[in-house]
């Protein structure tokens, strides 16, 4: 079973109480300054009061129900999305010269509206079976792409030429995203040994690397209440900016 670590929030791994905290910090430095009669002071108070603004926009309002930046940290997904550091080398031999960890803006507002559609790149908080490294203690945020809806059956077959392909009720699915041919996984239960019929609710996901994804294969559906967003923007590194869509 392939090892992996749960993606991160860039820039944004603060608790509320902290941002609430800073914020009156700041506050109070507003509120001593402003009663400084000085160039230099009446400054410091406008750009208290301005992070204190920002920061509850950003915090409070923007990341819990709009949108949330994360960070990228392994090659489950790639081609799509980068997470290889440099000395790494592929299932394919390939050795990478340079680090590249691609950033990500997720749409966290987007589900409040409309059903998660087959192909799209979901971030999600994975359930403890789903934590291989850290004794089912953990649940870390994951980045899939979505297989199979509720209703859907799933089933990962190996061909008779000793290829293995996905197929969603009784059709392969094309698939020009994945990084390799897919192998066979002894490891894996779940749609790998017989049709796999998602019930209410319920969803599949896996990555596009697939010899080196740690997804539903291993620990079976994903609750609809544990997807946190769409994956729709790469902002970071520049070269790698691009829609996800």
């Amino acid at each position: 079973m392939p090892e992996e670590i749960g993606a991160t929030e860039w820039l944004a791994n603060l608790s509320t109480t902290t941002i609430v905290l800073t914020a009156l910090a700041l506050t109070l430095v507003r509120l001593v300054m402003v009663r400084v009669n000085h160039a230099f002071a009446r400054a410091v108070a406008e750009l208290s009061e301005s992070l204190v603004l920002a920061g509850i926009v950003v915090f409070l309002i923007v990341r819990p129900f709009f949108v949330q930046a994360f960070f990228i940290p392994t090659e489950s997904m790639e081609p799509t999305l980068a997470g290889h550091n440099a000395g790494d080398s592929t299932s394919t031999g390939t050795h990478y010269d340079s680090t590249i960890h691609d950033h990500i803006f997720v749409n966290k507002l987007i589900y409040r509206f409309a059903r998660p559609q087959h192909g799209d790149i979901i971030v999600f908080r994975a359930e403890k079976k789903a934590d291989i490294q850290g004794g089912q203690t953990a649940e870390n945020v994951l980045i899939k792409r979505l297989i199979g809806c509720p209703s859907d059956t799933i089933e990962v077959r190996t061909e008779p030429d000793g290829a293995t392909s996905v197929y969603r009720n009784g059709k392969q699915l094309k698939e020009p995203y994945i990084r390799e041919p897919m192998r066979e996984t002894p490891a894996a239960e779940f749609a790998t040994r017989g049709p796999l019929k998602l019930g209410q609710d319920e969803f599949f996901v896996m990555g596009d690397n697939r010899n080196n994804s740690n997804d539903g294969r291993y620990w079976g559906t994903l609750p609809r209440s544990r997807i946190i967003g769409r994956a729709d923007v790469t902002f970071w590194p520049p070269s790698r900016i691009r829609s996800l869509r």
